[in-house]
């Protein structure tokens, strides 16, 4: 998923990747509306289609 450094996804400009879990990766990167960083987590795509591992990924957020 490091593809996605260097991209912007929904107001976001991802700009690395600072950890990885069993479930997702999470991402350093700028909102572009504020300037301020964040933290983006992206669940893995092939949890991403099974309804249980999305309802969870959900609840943590």
């Amino acid at each position: 998923m490091s593809d996605l450094i260097g991209k912007t996804i929904g107001g976001y400009t991802v700009l690395e990747q600072i950890g990885r879990g069993g479930m997702a990766t999470v991402y350093k990167a700028l909102d572009l509306a504020d300037g301020k960083t964040v933290a983006i987590k992206v669940l893995m795509p092939q949890l991403a289609i099974e309804e249980n591992f999305t309802a969870r990924f959900k609840r943590e957020a």
